[in-house]
């Protein structure tokens, strides 16, 4: 009861606070217009509060806010902002005829300020989360193990303890050993319809929220979602963000803008450079053109500086210490600005700036062995300058690709990029991302 309060109250508190938030755009617009906002009598402005606090009832209703969800991710929550503000300033359109130009106006300055609303909402929430900790229990065996290693890495502040209490007495006792349980998670794989039933009796008398854990294939966790299809709740395979247009769209685009801010600006002079030092060490192109591949198997020429002589041997030794390399060949390796020259692929459309690792073309029937092990053929991801990568990850698994590709986010993306150049400036060793 207590919840549902302070769920209704934040609800409430947020509808009002982004219906003036709607006042105050449409208050941003007429002074942009350069109309006079005192001219405007004081109850239209209550008028506009009051239809745009409707508005927000319906749009929410519609598509519901997670700012302050445990495991929304900050793309997931600017993109129903977005999807939010659409919603609402459809409404406003078919409402409001008049002053077209103000009302489209004032409702691009909502979408802007809705989503960074909701960004501040959901940091404030993520530290709420890490401080007031989720202590829960969940009971399974070996073989979903990896469901509690899922839910601890995507959901913030939750606190799971595993049990091996196979009946509802057991779980009894445990709760009443520990009051400061709030969730139960349950495989369905290890109890009868029965204990599922005793156990779920149990937790709705001590106020417990329980949650069923589906029986899923270990290799899928990322890319199983829950739906109703009439009052039977099923399983089934998500679609993984990347088979959207509109994030296809968002990722290339992005490419696109910073591959030509990279082109226009560092790459002049680092080209100028590398031809004088190059030309001065060893003699041959200063661009190397090899024929490589990604996920999705096809060739694409890659261009990159050259590093070793030109008619140097290949060597099984370190860059380092392998005698094929010119000196500033070596610095080039170390750096990783020998790939500089991949921006113009990116640009041409052959790669993108985070994707699948690079591979020769005759590793990739290997490489697609464990592709198709992973997951549905049908899953493409161009190569990329750089790669999402576990820590323990070994060399030449796909695994941390397939997790890429079924989460990838424009902020997942930006948080790879800096990740890396901070790597490359420290010249330290590359840690993993954690994406809760």
């Amino acid at each position: 009861m207590r919840r549902k309060a302070l769920h209704w109250l934040r609800s409430s508190s947020t509808c009002v606070a982004e219906a003036l938030v709607w006042v105050g755009c449409v208050y941003a617009a007429t002074l942009s217009q350069g109309l006079k906002a005192s001219a405007i009598e004081p109850y239209v402005w209550l008028v506009l509060f009051c239809w745009g606090l409707v508005f927000l009832l319906i749009a929410t209703r519609l598509i519901p806010n997670n700012a302050y969800s445990r495991t929304a991710r900050r793309d997931e929550v600017v993109a129903q902002a977005l999807k939010t503000a659409l919603a609402f300033c459809a409404l406003a359109f078919i409402v409001f005829s008049e002053r077209t130009s103000l009302q489209l106006q004032a409702s691009l300055f909502f979408c802007i300020a809705l989503a960074i609303e909701r960004i501040i909402l959901n940091s404030w929430s993520v530290r709420y989360f890490l401080r007031h900790c989720e202590y829960g229990v969940i009971i399974c065996n070996e073989d979903s193990i990896w469901q509690q290693e899922a839910l601890l890495q995507n959901t913030y502040g939750l606190k799971l303890h595993h049990v091996e209490a196979q009946t509802a007495r057991q779980l009894e006792e445990y709760l009443a050993a520990h009051p400061e349980t709030e969730s139960v998670y349950c495989a369905t794989s290890i109890l009868s319809a029965a204990e599922m039933e005793d156990i779920a009796h149990i937790c709705r008398k001590q106020g417990i929220v329980l949650h069923f854990l589906p029986l899923a294939p270990c290799s899928l966790p990322q890319a199983m979602q829950s739906e109703c299809r009439g009052t039977v709740g099923v399983i089934s395979t998500a679609r993984p963000p990347l088979q959207s247009l509109a994030n296809r769209a968002v990722k290339r685009l992005t490419d696109i803008v910073l591959s030509l801010m990279v082109l226009l600006t560092v790459f002049p002079v680092m080209y100028l450079i590398a031809f004088i030092c190059i030309k001065k060490q060893s003699s041959g192109p200063v661009l190397m053109a090899q024929h490589l591949c990604g996920m999705n198997g096809n060739p694409f020429l890659s261009l990159t500086f050259r590093t070793r002589h030109h008619e140097a041997a290949p060597s099984f030794l370190d860059g380092a210490e392998d005698p094929g390399y010119f000196p500033f060949g070596k610095f080039l390796k170390q750096t990783k600005l020998e790939l500089m020259p991949q921006f113009l692929c990116i640009l041409w459309g052959s790669m993108t700036i985070v994707g699948s690792k690079t591979m020769q073309p005759e590793l990739y029937p290997e490489y697609r062995r464990e592709q198709r092990q992973l997951f549905a053929s049908g899953y493409r991801l161009k190569a990329g300058i750089t790669s999402y990568r576990f820590p323990t990850e070994t060399q030449g698994s796909t695994k941390a690709e397939v997790w890429y590709f079924r989460n990838w986010g424009f902020w997942l993306d930006l948080r790879i990029m800096l990740q890396r150049i901070a790597t490359l400036l420290s010249s330290s060793k590359a840690k993993s991302i954690n994406y809760i």
